[in-house]
């Protein structure tokens, strides 16, 4: 007999027999339904092909939906099950409406001699500590008795029954609470409107928006008051639909609220507007209306503060969140909104030695108020962004694993939440295999996801990122032209790192005069803009690309702003400009120390090269291969830099551009247009090219870089 395959093996051999890679999060729901029971497995597998439930997107096969199992697989687990006496039976359709429950209530419900043949018969399980809760072995045996084994009307009266238990034990977990709503949701007793308002809050708290979202409308449909729609609306907002959330904020009965409460109902569908649908204009509108009359605006001061930080004013933000963050009455929606601000301020500002209590301040306030846990993701973002600006790579890293690990069993959108988190610190530290396996799942988890508009544009330009900085030029631009074709120009505080991406995916194309352009026009934004954290990024982007004019502003930079990347990059820079390969070398190390790989590869690609001119071969060997075991680690990475190391060459950084543009079909006058140069000067290179190199025509230059 078969041991059951682990989740691991389970993905793994679906993988092959599909031949290609199965989304995460379908290899995970696969394996726990079927626990690695290979005939199980293929017969599941098999089932939900057939029905297009299980669908290739993007290179990737995901699964959607619940499977309605087949005629061929109920009759397999039957026979495995077998015939049960009907008390042995009913302890099955308890748990499987109901799983786990502890062992007394399953006691209660059925009687102690069945739910010991039904353990004897290695049909449940009883964990052996606590509250000895019983599940069925097998998921399956759920599936099958809930569509086979017992009517409809069977099962909402087990339902009741275990609900009625379940409401007699006094102080219940959230989690009873939340099945003991969705029992009674599901069964024949009467809907109750404030377990379900309470219920909805829980399972919203437990990261389950889904949950949340159907608990709350039931809750509204039995009469429940303004919490409900307020709960309803977070939960729509958290699962992307940000059009139904901010119409429902906008909808919530105020009547009975205190100003304190309409005022926190204000803030929310501004932050929904400002966040989830980019109307920065809109929420500002919003925002402004309500200070005119309000009695307490310190809320509502928190959330206009977050309108500077999208807009790319983060020194307003600062001011303003710092303001309303000193009031003695903040709410907990007011209090959150004004560490969003914060973070996102002080991390443009370079101030990013300043964010650690600010954040610790959000997480803490996340542990202990269900209305902000679900708001755990943008601060999570917004922190771990202003860390990444500073050099703390490995610190952000290891706050977006802390804050993804602490939901990894919730379902749904926290998946796609902690996918592009984990995607990003994959990304900030040269990991690009592992930055394109997290990004790219999220769009194949949930295609709907494109309605989280401002946060998609972001998603797009890491996924162009990755696969322009592994040289794959074609997919980066590919990405470009979907994420122009959306409604959304994005977050306006983002959209340095926006010409960043454009920036790389030039330099994917060998076009490093418009690489280094569009690096260029980045830093002057962010500068005119007091984002001083993405000025030393997109400068020492310049400098990368092989740009050695920007070390006089790095070092005021690297004199501004906090963390190690200022003063690496200062370094980079002025090794780069000064011809000082052991320079660069040093500054290979920095990066590396801090975390960023890819950046030290670019370094130490540069010290190669110097080495080289240099005459100083064994330095230039060592080098080179540093260079390239940190391309190897970073996935195949491909960058400019690392291409000149990699192919030593008589021909300089432009004549190259020039080469390898010619290569790809450009006449002389469309390169010379990009290059802002002349026809005759394109010419002169390409001739000057010709001679050094010994080679006629523009098929032969091309191969003396390619190496064809």
């Amino acid at each position: 007999e078969l041991q059951p395959l682990s989740e691991a093996e389970t993905g793994d051999l679906i993988t092959t027999v599909l031949g290609s890679p199965l989304e995460p999060t379908a290899a995970h729901q696969l394996w726990d339904l079927t626990r690695g029971n290979t005939l199980y497995l293929r017969h599941l597998v098999d089932q939900e092909l057939a029905s297009d439930r299980l669908t290739q997107h993007r290179g990737r096969w995901t699964w959607t939906g619940t499977p309605i199992l087949s005629a061929g697989l109920a009759e397999l687990i039957d026979t495995q099950i077998g015939a049960l006496p009907e008390p042995v039976g009913t302890v099955l359709d308890y748990l499987a409406v109901g799983e786990p429950i502890a062992e007394d209530m399953l006691v209660t419900l059925t009687d102690a001699e069945a739910v010991e043949a039904a353990h004897s018969c290695g049909l449940i399980t009883v964990t052996p500590r606590g509250r000895h809760l019983v599940r069925l072995t097998h998921p399956l045996y759920g599936e099958t008795r809930r569509t086979k084994g017992a009517t409809p009307l069977r099962l909402q009266h087990l339902r009741a029954q275990l609900a009625l238990l379940l409401g007699s034990v006094p102080d219940c977990d959230v989690r009873d609470l939340v099945r003991r709503a969705v029992l009674t949701h599901e069964s024949d007793l009467e809907p109750d409107p404030v377990l379900f308002e309470k219920a909805s809050a829980a399972a919203l708290s437990l990261m389950d928006a889904e949950l949340a979202d159907q608990l709350a409308a039931a809750a509204i449909s039995a009469g429940a008051a303004s919490n409900a729609h307020i709960t309803r609306a977070l939960a729509l907002a958290c699962r992307g639909r940000g059009a139904d959330a901010e119409n429902t904020f906008a909808h919530v009965p105020t009547d009975n609220l205190t100003s304190r409460e309409t005022t926190d109902i204000t803030c929310m569908r501004a932050l929904t507007l400002l966040w989830l649908l980019d109307r920065s204009e809109e929420a500002d509108s919003v925002l402004t209306t309500a200070m005119g009359t309000a009695t307490e605006p310190d809320a509502l001061t928190a959330c206009h503060a977050n309108t500077h930080a999208h807009q790319g004013r983060p020194q307003h933000a600062v001011d303003e969140a710092t303001t309303a963050l000193d009031a003695p009455q903040l709410t907990d929606l007011g209090t959150m909104a004004a560490i969003w601000a914060l973070t996102i301020g002080l991390g443009d500002l370079g101030r990013t030695d300043q964010i650690g209590p600010i954040a610790t301040r959000g997480y803490e306030l996340i542990a202990r108020s269900p209305h902000a846990s679900p708001l755990r993701y943008a601060l999570c973002d917004f922190h771990t962004f202003a860390l990444r600006l500073a050099g703390y790579v490995t610190e952000a890293g290891q706050v977006a694993v802390r804050v993804c690990g602490d939901t990894s069993g919730a379902p749904g959108w926290p998946q796609i939440m902690s996918s592009i988190r984990m995607g990003q610190a994959a990304l900030a530290a040269g990991r690009l295999t592992d930055a394109q396996k997290w990004i790219e799942a999220l769009f194949a988890l949930r295609p709907a996801v494109v309605e989280v508009s401002g946060w998609v544009t972001m998603w797009l330009d890491a996924i162009a990122q990755v696969r322009a900085m592994v040289g794959d030029h074609e997919a980066a631009l590919a990405i470009l032209h979907k994420r122009d074709s959306l409604n959304h120009v994005g977050f306006a505080y983002q959209q340095p790192q926006h010409l960043l991406t454009r920036a790389w995916v030039a330099a994917a194309h060998g076009a490093t005069t418009e690489a280094i352009g569009l690096a260029f026009e980045g830093a002057e934004l962010a500068r005119t803009h007091h984002q001083y954290a993405q000025e030393v990024v997109c400068l020492h982007t310049a400098t990368r690309f092989g740009d050695r004019t920007t070390c006089p502003r790095l070092h005021e930079l690297a004199e501004q702003v906090d963390g190690p990347r200022a003063p690496a990059a200062a370094q980079h820079a002025t090794a780069l400009a000064a011809d000082d390969p052991d320079g660069l070398a040093d500054a290979s190390t920095r990066f590396e120390e801090m975390g960023d790989l890819l950046a030290a590869m670019d370094a130490a690609a540069h010290a190669a090269t110097t080495y080289r001119h240099q005459g100083r071969n064994g330095s230039a060997l060592t080098a080179t291969a540093r260079a390239q075991h940190l391309a190897d680690t970073c996935g195949g990475a491909q960058t400019p830099a690392l291409r000149e190391a990699q192919q030593p060459s008589p021909l300089t950084s432009r004549q190259r551009e020039i080469i390898t543009l010619a290569a790809q079909g450009l006449s002389n006058k469309q390169i010379a247009e990009k290059m802002t140069l002349s026809v005759r000067t394109v010419e002169g290179h390409l001739y000057r090219a010709s001679l050094k190199t010994g080679t006629n025509g523009r098929d032969d230059l091309g191969a003396t870089l390619s190496g064809e």
